[in-house]
């Protein structure tokens, strides 16, 4: 029994020192954060999302402007869009491609005559709808100077009443994972045990002999 206990704890230990390091690299940028939307699931995902806002983007995927742009957009989709989202659950980041005649009545329901555009507003209000430039009051609404990273999340910030930075990190991330944390807490237990048992028997041990001597 004892040796299976120890057995235990050294199976433990050696899961600890060689499980995986739970921290990530604050420069590390997916390809793709951004969902990709098209004509086919546009009113599903946003009909559907549990985010309080979307961000809907715009563009071609043969325009320059656009490719160049990406990496700000995906910087700023890394702090809200599942399954990396440090800020999960806000805002819904997504793109639809102009450029692929499937989508071409979707962007025209929203007038995307250049690229990229970025719309704002409550995810019902997407669904079904659209934006034409000459209207007075719309509850969706464009983006206009946010060029980089920095300006887009600046404007959000301003939207919500945030102070969300590009580098934020996830929490967890900045602790033990409740895994290894258990699994230490495990091994140190099995160790006392163990301990506890191993003097016992040395005392054990002791006692017998001094009785051989004795007889």
């Amino acid at each position: 029994m004892e040796y299976l206990r120890l057995s235990l704890f050294l199976c433990m230990l050696s899961l600890s020192a060689t499980s995986p390091s739970s921290f990530a690299s604050p420069n590390s940028i997916r390809a793709d954060y951004a969902v990709n939307l098209n004509a086919t699931n546009f009113d599903a995902v946003l009909n559907d999302t549990p985010a309080t806002f979307a961000l809907v983007q715009f563009y071609a995927h043969w325009c320059p402007a656009c490719r160049n742009y990406k990496p700000h957009y995906e910087k700023v989709a890394r702090l809200f869009n599942e399954p990396d989202a440090v800020h999960p659950g806000i805002i819904l980041i997504t793109r639809v491609d102009c450029g692929l005649k499937i989508n071409t009545k979707l962007c025209d329901k929203f007038s995307a005559d250049h690229y990229p555009m970025l719309f704002w507003g409550s995810p019902s209000k997407f669904v079904g709808g659209g934006w034409e430039p000459k209207q007075e009051k719309s509850d969706i609404r464009v983006i206009v100077g946010a060029r980089t990273a920095d300006r887009l999340l600046d404007w959000i910030n301003k939207q919500i009443g945030s102070s969300f930075g590009l580098d934020d990190q996830k929490f967890q991330n900045e602790l033990p994972s409740s895994n290894d944390s258990d699994t230490v807490q495990i091994a140190r237990a099995i160790y006392d045990d163990v301990e506890e048992v191993t003097s016992t028997g040395f005392d054990i041990i002791i006692e017998h002999q001094e009785l051989v001597l004795h007889l």
